[in-house]
């Protein structure tokens, strides 16, 4: 049977956090071998970040007329995207999802971080300015 518990890294390995996890890894003896799948939980702020990024960027450009646009711009800018082969000549990028269950935090993060880079790409009179510092002093990191 498969279920997802949460433990904590320590130095000695992994420990339960709770008495659901304490139960389930007390089912199994010790030595036996499980496989393990790591999946660190995507972090609220930097989730709110990015959409608070979004909305900033949106109100300071005239180039998309609805931040789904600009977001799906920016998605694809950063290669967030999957091919759909449409004929022999024609190929169609479709975003991939950015929705909270399609990725953990590590991919999240990466994807942040590439989506910060496609701004002034897409953007390039927007280039000279320093996105996360505007999001943190204008407060739209709280959206």
């Amino acid at each position: 049977m498969s279920a997802d518990y949460y433990f904590a890294k320590t130095i000695g390995g992994l420990a339960p956090v709770d008495d659901l996890a304490r139960e389930a890894i007390g089912a199994y003896g010790a030595g036996e071998i499980l496989r393990v799948r790591l999946h660190r939980d995507r972090n609220p702020r930097h989730h709110r970040l990015f959409f608070g990024l979004l909305k900033l960027v949106f109100e300071n450009q005239d180039k998309y007329l609805s931040q789904e646009a600009l977001r799906f711009a920016i998605t694809v800018q950063a290669g967030y995207v999957d091919e759909i082969q449409l004929s022999k000549d024609r190929v169609a990028l479709k975003p991939r999802s950015i929705s909270w269950g399609s990725m953990d935090q590590n991919d999240f993060k990466l994807f942040y971080d590439a989506a910060l880079k496609a701004i002034p790409e897409l953007l390039p009179n927007l280039a000279h300015v320093d996105w996360e510092r505007e999001l943190l002093t204008s407060g739209a990191d709280r959206c």
